[in-house]
Order: structure tokens, then sequence, then C-alpha cells
């Protein structure tokens, strides 16, 4: 959450994600897991999480305003 910040506002090089529909951070983030995406350190991070962890973590981004 370095980059994105715990509120999902995008401090330092992240994107703001806060508030974002869960379904396209979901997507991203089992993109990046798979391999299909390539970013700086995403690809790592995600692949330390199953896929009901990501739904989770997208779930919690999705919610902040």
């Amino acid at each position: 959450m370095a980059c994105h910040g715990p509120d999902g506002r995008a401090e330092g090089t992240g994107q703001a994600i806060g508030g974002r529909p869960a379904k396209d951070l979901l997507g991203k983030l089992l993109g990046y897991k798979s391999g299909q995406l390539k970013g700086t350190i995403m690809h790592q991070h995600a692949k330390g999480y199953s896929d009901e962890e990501l739904s989770r973590i997208a779930d919690h981004f999705s919610a902040l305003k």
C-alpha cells in the first residue's frame, strides 16, 4: 500500500485506486498475478496473494471514497 496509500489516494508514484470499481481493480490485480500486465513491482506483489485475497483487496479499495 506504500505507493497507493492506505486510503487509495496515491502517494508517490502510484495511481489513485480508492473508489474505483472492484471488478476493474480485481482485473488489474489478476492481470499482474498472471503476468499479462507488466508493472514496476505490482506483478511481484500480486503473485504473493491468492485470488480470494486479491478480491478482498479490490473490495477494500473500491469501498474507499
